[in-house]
């Protein structure tokens, strides 16, 4: 609804009910049971787009499920979450899956969730709604959908009570939209922030309403890129620079051996001159008698002492010498 009134963007021949956006499929996700045997597989999901085009998916696989007492949906993944009076049913809309239009879970909702007749999911998947069951003013409800336990009760003051609230979405920030389907014979669109309620715009009252997360925009028109203009060939890359060749490393500094001092063995000490005795007084040379040579040899003996005598008297000189 908008300031200018409500715009129809289709029309369908039968009522559609419990009504969430799966981001997996693109779509719209509710029920229907309008063309079908009530006694045969009654409750049929179906897929809505932007211009109203519906795809039925096929009935619920249970034979037990009616849509007389469902009012709420919402699609978290690929699970499509519907009350049903005071239980929440979760059905899987996977065409991969084992389970597909089964429904795999049902829990029993707490106190006021069972009262909500829409919900959204918000950031934390949590399931959300607007309850305005009692004498008070209207309240913000959250819900686990795993278990149906109430997590969250916010009364909002200036949120009218004693009304339902049959339409209810929420932005990315927490905002929470809701529409009352008649106060004071009008239906209203509110603002929720925090525990504040702002009333946006209100028109005819309706007698049954729902809403879900806002389909996709649609895309822009395509705009041709302009042609390209011919393309100039760039300079060719200037040649490498030859690496520098590394200088060479210098080479280590063996440091010089120390010097080596030969130290000379010490020299032998002099050895001792025997200190010969004194000599005694000559005695008066005898002289020999030389007896007549008989053989050739005899005079070479004789040289033969000369020879020693003079070698003797030598040495004696030498000896003198020294002890001088």
């Amino acid at each position: 609804m908008s300031s200018g009134g409500v715009m129809e963007v289709a029309h369908l021949d039968y009522a559609v009910n419990a009504l969430g956006y799966s981001a997996a499929l693109g779509r719209l996700v509710g029920l229907t049971s309008k063309g079908h045997h009530w006694w045969k597989n009654p409750s049929h999901v179906v897929l809505i787009d932007a211009k109203g085009v519906v795809s039925d998916l096929g009935p619920v696989d249970a034979h037990w499920f009616r849509t007389d007492d469902v009012s709420a949906g919402a699609v978290i993944g690929t699970t499509f979450y519907v009350r049903d009076n005071a239980r929440l049913h979760a059905i899987d809309i996977d065409p991969d899956s084992a389970s597909y239009l089964e429904i795999v879970r049902t829990v029993v909702l707490d106190w006021p969730a069972l009262a909500l007749d829409d919900f959204t999911v918000d950031a934390a998947g949590k399931l959300t709604g607007v309850s305005a069951a009692g004498w008070g003013p209207g309240e913000v409800v959250s819900f686990d959908p795993a278990s149906g336990r109430v997590l969250s009760r916010t009364e909002i003051v200036d949120l009218p009570g004693r009304s339902t609230y049959g339409a209810v979405v929420i932005d990315s920030a927490g905002t929470v939209y809701a529409t009352n389907n008649g106060y004071k014979g009008r239906s209203r669109v509110y603002r929720i922030s925090g525990a504040t309620a702002t009333e946006l715009s209100e028109g005819p009252q309706l007698g049954m309403i729902d809403a879900a997360g806002c389909l996709p925009n649609p895309m822009p028109p395509r705009v041709e890129p302009p042609a390209p203009r011919p393309e100039v060939p760039p300079p060719p890359p200037p040649a490498p620079k030859p690496a520098p060749i590394p200088a060479p490393a210098p080479a280590p500094v063996v440091p010089p051996p120390p010097a080596t001092t030969t130290t000379p063995p010490p020299s032998a000490p002099p050895r001792p001159v025997p200190v010969r005795a004194a000599r005694q007084k000559p005695a008066p040379r005898k002289d020999l008698p030389v007896a007549a040579e008989t053989t050739p040899l005899t005079k070479s003996r004789k040289w033969a002492m000369v020879t020693i005598v003079l070698v003797m008297l030598g040495a004696g000189a030498a000896a003198a010498r020294a002890r001088g």
